[in-house]
């Protein structure tokens, strides 16, 4: 019998399963199947790529022509309709299918452009090409953007040291303070007249009246408030020869001076125990042989704050007087330099607006188109700024006692019968002694000892010409006219016990100090107290969003000024290192700062 043999179509049932455990094992073609995976992979992923930087593009393009637009159309200086300049730039640009709703809000109320916010979005839908193989087929594109410019509503203080360094000769071969002046007047120029033009160059100005005020607050030792401004705050009253405050720690932590003037509301005056402390009218310099002139709080009207100014021309006159001389105190300038620009004193400044620069003048210490500033903090279109510039570190600023503040002294003078003042001799007491020392004014004794009681004059006399005889060298009787006093009463004068504040503007406090019975009346802050308060009020002003532009002004590199500056400013963009080179350039800086505009998303 034969046997026929498999069919390689029909096999067997062993064959079949024989033939499908061989497909299983063989890897032949394995690598043509994983690399098409593969391939779809990278095809997937160039795609979302390109599409994404398709829609990248797209929204960069638009981002940045809304951007242009909406800083042209909110310009101040910008004489077309503000949404006409957006829709040009989206049609110049081919994307004025893609704009949607413009926002303009203005302020027009005086005429011009005081104010101006300009607000467009826009929106395309990007068509996918190769994420729609996935269900995407749609990719949104929505942009933002808002640009607005207000400087109607600005205030400003500069803060400015003139203390006695600034007498020195700066990079530019000037003074330094030669060169603050000039850059000091280019500032107020560009904020008050013209941000588009040089000061002298003959433009018309652009800002308009009333609407950004300047105050100038010169520091040394201390700050000269002047007389017709710190008579509006409630401040003790031991003497009227100066108008300088020692404010203490806590009035550092805090922007304003509300506490101590009257409510703008009510019109309530403020607490009897919310007082300032008068600085005392004394001279910690001169010898004990000199008459007092070197006070700690400067008296020359040079020295006095110019508050909120509203003409760049009346700021010049208020720079050009600036001397240097004394020692340097940037928190108190700082303190002042916030106050001014805090809404606490507006009963202040509201009382200044109606108060004239001399009898019978028509013009009033402070311009009646600001009464009503500063403003509130939340104000629409208000900005507050703080420019402090200084060209050294805080030094010692000296201050009274409590005890010789005010208050009978332990210095007596005397009055005539007529009441005029005696002779120029003072009797100083010693307690320990219960006694006096009669003492010229340059502290020598007048007569030498102690006595019993004030000094009142030479007793009363008689005095008239006299025949006398007398021996000549050689023993013969002679007669002579002499002009005879003969004593008849006791002195006539009148004692009369000095006040602290009368000593002080009488004698030195070193002629104080040299009884060595008798204390130093003075104390001093130092640097490090000072620098602290100096934070200290950095600090409240910033937490108010106000801002601070600090400027060290040829200042040495190891002095550790350039770190308290940088921190006391904004931000470090805030802090100006400046020689008498580039001074103007950098007040300039700041005064652009201040008018450009500002995109807010």
């Amino acid at each position: 019998m034969s046997i026929a043999p498999k069919s390689r179509f029909f096999p067997t049932r062993t064959g079949r399963r024989e033939a499908m455990t061989g497909f299983r094992r063989d890897e032949a073609g394995g690598l043509i199947i994983f690399s098409l995976f593969i391939l779809v992979a990278m095809m997937l992923t160039a795609g979302l790529a390109i599409d994404f930087m398709r829609y990248e593009q797209t929204r960069t393009r638009l981002q940045n022509t809304m951007d242009r637009a909406v800083l042209a159309a909110a310009s101040l200086s910008q004489t077309q309709d503000a949404e006409a300049v957006v829709r040009d730039y989206f049609e110049k640009a081919g994307l004025a299918d893609y704009l949607g709703p413009i926002k303009v809000e203005e302020d027009l109320s005086s005429g011009t452009a005081a104010y101006r916010k300009v607000r467009v979005s826009a929106g395309a839908t990007l068509r996918p090409i190769f994420l729609s193989f996935v269900g995407m087929n749609e990719m949104p594109v929505i942009t933002s953007s808002t640009a607005e410019e207000g400087i109607s509503d600005l205030e400003i203080s500069m803060v400015l040291d003139v203390s006695g360094s600034m007498g020195w000769a700066a990079a530019s071969g000037n003074s330094r303070i030669h060169d603050l002046k000039e850059a000091a007047k280019d500032f107020a120029y560009h904020m008050q007249c013209n941000p588009n033009a040089s000061r002298g160059s003959g433009k018309p100005c652009e800002v308009e009246h009333g609407k950004v005020s300047i105050s100038i607050v010169p520091y040394s030792e201390q700050v000269n408030a002047g007389p017709h401004l710190l008579s509006l705050f409630n401040v003790t009253d031991e003497h009227a020869s100066s108008h300088c405050v020692d404010f203490s720690a806590d009035d550092y932590t805090r922007v304003g001076l509300g506490d101590y003037v009257s409510d703008p509301f009510s019109g309530l005056p403020p607490a009897p125990q919310d007082v300032l402390a008068r600085t005392g009218h004394f001279d910690p310099w001169l010898a004990y042989n000199r008459t007092p002139d070197s006070w700690s709080c400067n008296i020359q009207s040079e020295r006095w704050i110019t508050p909120l100014i509203d003409s760049h021309t009346d700021a010049y006159d208020a720079i050009d007087t600036l001397v240097a001389q004394g020692n340097t105190s940037i928190d108190v300038g700082m303190k002042w330099g916030a106050a001014l620009v805090d809404p606490g004193i507006r009963s202040v400044v509201d009382s200044l607006t109606s108060t004239p620069v001399a009898t019978g003048s028509s013009e009033m210490l402070v311009d009646p188109a600001l009464r009503g500033r500063p403003y509130n903090y939340a104000q629409s279109y208000n900005a507050k700024a703080i420019i402090l510039m200084t060209d050294g570190v805080n030094t010692a600023q000296h201050y009274l006692k409590n005890q010789y503040r005010d208050g009978p002294s332990v210095v007596w003078h005397y009055d005539k019968a007529d009441g005029t003042p005696g002779d120029p001799v003072y009797s100083v007491y010693n307690a320990s002694r219960n006694q006096y020392r009669w003492v010229n004014k340059n502290s020598s004794d007048f007569k030498s000892g102690w006595f019993d009681s004030v000094y009142i004059g030479e007793p009363e006399q008689s005095c008239s010409n006299q025949t006398v005889t007398y021996y000549d060298p050689w023993w013969r009787l002679r007669t002579r006219t002499e002009w005879v006093c003969t004593e008849t009463g006791p002195p006539n004068g009148t004692p009369r016990q000095l006040t602290y504040p009368e000593v002080w503007s009488t004698f030195t406090t070193r002629w104080f100090s040299r009884f060595n019975w008798l204390e130093n009346p003075v104390l001093s802050h130092g640097t490090v107290v000072k620098d602290d308060r100096l934070m200290d009020i950095c600090n409240a002003a910033k937490q108010r969003d106000i801002l601070v532009y600090t400027i060290g002004f040829e200042i040495e590199g190891d002095s550790g000024e350039e770190e308290l500056l940088g921190k006391c400013a904004t931000t470090i963009n805030h802090f100006f290192l400046a020689d008498g080179l580039n001074l103007s350039d950098t007040f300039g800086a700041i005064a652009s700062s201040l008018n450009q505009l500002r995109l807010t998303e």
